[in-house]
């Protein structure tokens, strides 16, 4: 049996990639568009949205150059922002539902952890983007799922895990940043939560999805050189030690109060290692 229809914008990225094989598994109608067919910035482009008759549209399209942001700070918000605008507009105009990939860093970090309904209050340009385009949303249409997330990895895509790989392979001796702690999450297993919203007709609203558990950036890398089994000393450093452009939240633990939980994030990386 054919489910809904359902438009995947941003589908060739890390998440976009999961985000389609997941849909299609469970025999959902799926349109899979990346920027060569629709630009999001540019509202007279919303008109193929209608061509699709889409009943859910998931926005996996995303600027997510946290550093760069704070330069490219147009191109973020035509993206992250303005895009978004766009889709909520031509949602609301077709009667679709729209999935929006959000951030946890649509907060300051001040908290130990977040809930779903706490106040946004971004410390980077990047997070600012992610936060507007969250109150938009929120202010403009009913139908909708915003699903916040965290340090994605993903086997279609540039990320954390690979980058480490390729540098302890390398370098031999790594510094990394260990006062900074979140929840990574895999494409995979966020894919998967993704169409259990849509599956099980979810009270629609804010969520918060990531696997199970927390760490520091320095005790993911600590895991991903030790089941890859790589020569490598990683020591631990400060934020401070190594300043980059755009500041980071100190804690971004995503609290889940709507879902079941997921795997934890050790279980999720000894299969992505494994695979």
């Amino acid at each position: 049996m054919i489910l809904m229809q359902v438009l995947v914008i941003g589908s060739k990225g890390m998440l976009g990639t999961d985000v389609v094989r997941a849909l299609n598994a469970k025999n959902y109608a799926v349109t899979a568009w990346d920027l060569n067919e629709i630009d999001i910035t540019k509202a007279d482009e919303m008109e193929k949205v209608i061509t699709q008759s889409p009943q859910v549209v998931i926005n996996c399209a995303a600027y997510t150059n946290v550093d760069l942001a704070e330069t490219e700070k147009e191109k973020c918000r035509l993206i992250n922002t303005v895009g978004v605008e766009n889709l909520v507009l031509i949602c609301k105009k077709i009667g679709a539902i729209l999935v929006h990939i959000s951030t946890d860093y649509v907060f300051d970090g001040t908290k130990e952890s977040y809930d779903e309904n706490d106040s946004r209050n971004p410390i980077n340009y990047y997070g600012k983007t992610k936060a507007d385009a969250e109150d938009f949303i929120e202010k403009n249409l009913k139908s909708y799922y915003i699903v916040r997330t965290s340090w994605l990895v993903g086997k279609n895509g540039k990320n954390f895990v690979e980058t480490i790989i390729k540098s302890a392979l390398e370098k031999g001796v790594l510094n990394v940043v260990d006062d900074q702690i979140g929840r990574p999450t895999f494409t995979k297993d966020l894919s998967g939560a993704i169409v259990l919203l849509l599956d099980k007709k979810k009270p629609f609203g804010i969520y918060n999805i990531t696997n199970f558990g927390k760490c520091s950036w320095f005790e993911f890398a600590k895991k991903i050189v030790q089941l890859k089994k790589i020569n490598c000393a990683i020591s631990p450093c400060t934020t401070a030690q190594y300043p980059r452009p755009a500041k980071r939240p100190k804690f971004s633990v995503l609290n889940n109060n709507k879902l079941p939980n997921l795997r934890s994030w050790e279980e999720a990386l000894e299969e992505y290692i494994g695979g």
